[in-house]
């Protein structure tokens, strides 16, 4: 009787009433109550455009992006005029990965009257799709009608420097941090985008920050990290190596102190990825053929360069030498092939996988060819609009951690090249103790757990160099930065590209970098990072006793 009596209740209620008490129900995370009062919504009041917006946002709450995409459409078809919901259904194509229907729906907005937060938006979005022109537009015209939000001059800058563009970002930082002198991610990445030197370098307003930091300036733990990490930078910059280490020793541990994070779980993740993928496996397991009558995507070969290794090796100075050529598409860090071996693991085995080594184990049983078509299909469908499968058939990912698949790359894509970047291990591990990561690389604060993590990636590589008919292609950063036309034009042989010597000119490619190293591979290729960690290598002890210790030679 008192459930008959609160449906009857609701049925009484206006649509703004309903809209009222639904979106205070999604508020407090009442999920099932929110979706009873849009099926309400929907049904007795189906042209009401803000209940359909209403149904996008519940949809959106539970993961159901199809649901989503038809609810805001719902919405802007009934209310034409509602910019906001049209970008938010841009942002809906955006993650499921319907690219050219992100583009033309921005593209779409050309003849409306936008605010300064619709350019915003619309800009981080023309970002993410990499049309960088565009979204260097739309924040421009959100500086013009908020000239002091300091969001805006920060995210441009962020643009500029993908696009290599790194005066134009510094001056954007520094009118940001004029908006704003508490903005740290600005201080920050001005210190990043240009090389500090004696006479230009912002070290006292960086220090004046960590000395300010009381009741009128309160900095958040992340704050400080990346202002000892931005000092460590600057102090390294201009040849003072004892305070740059001190600067990196306490921001890096401040960073671990706040990250949740055990490195045991990675050496067994990797030791069971050696046990699980063997020779038995390699020899016994189909390698996919490409099937074009099955696939349409296979009707026009898409040749995937894999560049993989431990950060900071070189990755991305490999990467602009190959799309130097303009026959390979830099896609950058791309997370396809992984979150789609996820995907097939859990459809296939679903309740089956109960922790990470069942899930290592059912991977090794999946279908590689399923896999590697559904990885060159989802590579496609980002990437066609700017010409991938059509005048483009070669395309770069970069991603370091695809190193952990490397048999698994192999099995699902045997046409695609497999390029490994070593680097000194101390190098290697100074270079990736030094940069401060937004997400990824949780064991790089630590010294010995940094030396015990590339331990296990050395022997994981070991293992998969011994696979009969495994086919990688090693480059060393050390030989690259000393012969780089020898090392670029074999690069180009394995990958059966061809070859022309300026390609190994790698500051005239314009294309945009958005990983760690966007500032420094705007400058010719040189020797300047070989053994740099000689300056610090006291400081870096711990480090190299634990490498050492596993047999690994630090000269």
């Amino acid at each position: 009787m008192k459930q008959t009596n609160q449906q009857s209740a609701t049925v009484t209620l206006s649509s703004e009433e309903l809209l009222s008490q639904g979106w205070n129900f999604l508020r407090h995370k009442q999920l099932n109550n929110a979706i009873k009062i849009s099926q309400h919504l929907n049904k007795s009041h189906p042209n009401n455009g803000e209940g359909w917006q209403f149904t996008a946002q519940v949809a959106l709450a539970i993961g159901n992006l199809k649901a989503a995409k038809q609810s805001f459409k719902n919405a802007c078809k009934l209310v034409p005029a509602q910019i906001t919901w049209k970008i938010s259904l841009a942002n809906a194509y955006y993650d499921s990965r319907e690219i050219e229907q992100v583009k033309s729906s921005l593209l779409n907005l050309a003849n409306f009257t936008l605010s300064a937060t619709h350019h915003n938006q619309m800009a981080l979005l023309f970002s993410q799709i990499h049309l960088y022109a565009q979204s260097i537009d739309h924040y421009q015209k959100a500086i013009s009608l908020e000239p002091t939000n300091h969001s805006h001059y920060y995210s441009l800058a962020a643009v500029y420097r993908y696009a290599g563009d790194l005066a134009q970002a510094e001056a954007h930082l520094t009118k940001a941090i004029k908006c704003n002198a508490n903005d740290i991610d600005a201080h920050a990445l001005r210190v990043d985008v240009q090389k500090q030197t004696p006479s230009h370098n912002h070290i006292e307003s960086l220090i004046a920050l960590l000395v300010e930091n009381n009741g009128t300036t309160q900095l958040t733990a992340k704050d400080k990290v990346q202002i000892n990490f931005a000092l460590a930078k600057s102090y390294e910059d201009i040849n003072d190596s004892v305070k740059s280490f001190e600067y990196l020793k306490q921001g890096a541990k401040l960073r671990r102190q706040h990250i949740e994070y055990d490195i045991k779980q990675d050496q067994t993740i990797m030791a069971d990825i050696s046990h699980d993928f063997d020779q038995n496996w390699w020899s016994n397991t189909p390698t996919s053929i490409p099937a074009p009558t099955q696939n349409k995507v296979s009707e026009v070969q898409l040749t995937p360069i894999f560049v993989i290794g431990m950060p900071r090796t070189g990755s991305t100075l490999i990467d602009r030498i190959l799309s130097t050529g303009k026959e390979v598409l830099n896609c950058g860090e791309l997370s396809d092939f992984s979150r789609l071996l996820t995907e097939q693991v859990k459809q296939t085995f679903g309740a089956e996988i109960k922790n990470k080594q069942q899930f290592i184990k059912a991977a090794s049983k999946i279908d590689f060819g399923k896999l590697g078509n559904d990885y060159l299909a989802s590579v496609k469908a980002q990437f066609s609009h700017l010409g991938l499968g059509n005048n483009v058939h070669y395309f770069s990912d970069k991603l370091p951690f695809n190193f952990l698949y490397t048999g698994l790359i192999q099995k699902a894509l045997p046409h695609a090249k497999i390029i490994h970047v070593t680097r000194d291990p101390m190098d290697t591990c100074y270079a990736v103790f030094k940069t401060l990561f937004q997400q990824a690389y949780p064991f790089s604060y630590e010294q010995k757990e940094l030396a015990e993590y590339f331990i296990s990636y050395k022997g994981l590589m070991a293992h998969w160099q011994q696979l009969t008919e495994l086919n990688i292609h090693t480059v060393s950063y050390e030989q690259l930065v000393s012969e780089p036309t020898i090392v670029a034009e074999q690069l180009y042989q394995f990958c059966g590209l061809k070859w022309q010597a300026e390609y190994a000119d790698v500051q005239n490619n314009n294309a945009a970098v958005t990983t760690a190293s966007a500032s420094q591979v705007r400058q010719p290729i040189h020797k300047n990072s070989l053994k740099k960690w000689r300056k610090y290598e006291q400081q870096l002890t711990p480090l190299k006793q634990e490498l050492e210790q596993a047999g690994i030679f630090c000269d």
